[in-house]
């Protein structure tokens, strides 16, 4: 397994407090897998049963075997501002995404909520409640490569507990393919993206829908469901993209129909290791061909004036 966090803050006095804590939480959830249809332990793990099962993280990818990619918090900033944040698991076969699954505990199913912070429509859901079997506590997106299809379904399911199945339904990219109409997403961070060349190219497609910046890898969820239509991210000098941070996503966006490349129009490489080695100056992600196309066009032509 390829995991983005290790033991290191758990380790020592310093750590022993939190160590407690996450063994804590992880029994805790662990108590519940009866309700997901799987077997919990038989007894509850120890802090070196935790601290073993963190470090099967460590390995360092490549080109050949199967390697399960991890970010168990994308989106830290996020997470703890209350935010979008997202839990990201792929598989890589021989250097290929074949499985993502991609969870987003503070993602509406409203588009228009988007726009507001995660607690202010937590509050219209408190005061005006959902009816029994609404999904209003984020969901997942899962796929496999060559299905053509991206199931969502409720992170915490209340219709689960009501006895319902097949509760999954069928997502797909936007059909916009003119960039006037699109709406695009960027990263919040402007340490990990150039906000002002995003902002440039928007302007020079003529994009009139305010950028939607969002934490974490619920941009790609957002393409992936029709919210949004474009994704751009173009890293400052010396800032090298992980797998984790877009190993889940890229193939979920693309089995709903989208494309994603990077800034040359070439796939991204998860064979190299822990790194996007390679990278053609950033990453695009749009909901279909012919948009992203004219977003390359767009990116080409405005590259040598930029300053990254």
């Amino acid at each position: 397994m390829v995991a983005e966090e290790d033991t290191q803050a758990l380790r020592g006095v310093e750590g022993m407090d939190l160590l407690h804590r996450v063994v804590s939480t992880v029994n805790e959830c662990l108590g519940e897998a009866a309700i997901f249809g799987l077997n919990p332990p038989l007894e509850p793990l120890g802090t070196v049963d935790v601290l073993k099962a963190i470090n099967n993280g460590s390995s360092k990818g490549g080109p050949t075997g199967r390697h399960w990619v991890l970010d168990p918090v994308d989106g830290t900033l996020g997470f703890v501002r209350g935010d979008q944040y997202a839990v990201a698991l792929a598989m890589i076969e021989e250097g290929e995404v074949v499985l993502g699954v991609l969870g987003c505990p503070n993602y509406p199913l409203r588009k228009e909520w988007l726009n507001y912070h995660h607690r202010y429509y937590q509050l219209m859901l408190k005061l005006s409640p959902p009816g029994s079997g609404v999904w209003s506590k984020g969901y997942v997106l899962s796929t496999q490569k060559g299905s053509g299809q991206v199931w969502m379904e409720p992170l915490v399911n209340d219709i689960i507990k009501l006895g319902l199945s097949n509760v999954a339904r069928p997502v797909s990219v936007s059909a916009i393919d003119d960039p006037a109409l699109a709406t695009f997403c960027e990263p919040v961070e402007k340490a990990n993206s150039s906000h002002s060349f995003t902002a440039g190219l928007a302007h020079s497609l003529g994009l009139s829908n305010h950028p939607l910046r969002v934490y974490s890898m619920a941009k790609y969820a957002a393409i992936a469901r029709g919210d949004a239509e474009i994704f751009m991210k173009f890293a400052r000098a010396g800032y090298k993209e992980k797998i984790w941070d877009h190993a889940a996503g890229v193939l979920i966006i693309q089995e709903a129909g989208g494309v994603v490349t990077d800034a040359g129009g070439s796939p991204l490489d998860f064979s190299k290791g822990i790194y996007l080695e390679g990278l053609d100056r950033g990453i695009i992600a749009c909901s279909g061909a012919r948009l992203h196309e004219k977003i390359i066009a767009a990116v080409d032509a405005s590259w040598d004036s930029s300053e990254l």
